[in-house]
């Protein structure tokens, strides 16, 4: 089984055209390089539990702060690359800057008759756990998003197996 992850990563506008225009330049494109200068966010497997949150559903998201809202070419076997426009990233930012820790409560507790069983972490507490690990990763994917929109910069999305 793969594990797939989600790098965020801040760019310009002209390097969203670049990556459109030379879609063969994605396999080679490191998101180690943007960790290490502070433009990028890795969010590990957050990613796909946090879209399931925000996207109010049980379903991974299909569009989103979190996966992105237009494809880039498929010419990366190891990874699906996508982009949300700066124009879109400043709206992104200002929603996820509004979500405080109730509301995220709100939309992480889950309503017992929803479900068949009760799960493990329902008896021992550790839902708590898991919704503050999940806020925290909310709250950096928020501040990347204000950041980029401060700079007037796109998030280039890469979900795929970790580099």
């Amino acid at each position: 089984m793969t594990t797939l992850v989600a790098f965020y990563i801040r760019v310009p506008t002209s390097e969203i055209e670049r990556l459109r225009e030379h879609p063969e330049i994605l396999p080679k494109y490191d998101p180690r390089v943007a960790l290490g200068d502070g433009r990028g966010l890795d969010l590990g497997r957050a990613w796909e539990a946090l879209g399931c949150l925000l996207d109010g559903g049980v379903r991974a998201p299909e569009i989103g702060p979190t996966v992105g809202e237009e494809p880039l070419p498929g010419t990366d076997t190891r990874a699906v690359w996508s982009y949300v426009s700066a124009a879109r990233v400043e709206e992104i930012a200002r929603r996820l800057g509004e979500l405080d820790r109730q509301q995220f409560r709100e939309i992480y507790d889950v309503d017992p008759e929803d479900t068949a069983d009760s799960l493990p972490d329902e008896r021992t507490a550790g839902w708590g756990g898991r919704s503050d690990y999940l806020y925290k990763k909310l709250r950096l994917l928020a501040k990347h998003y204000r950041e980029a929109a401060e700079q007037g910069e796109a998030i280039l999305v890469r979900i795929g197996e970790r580099v």
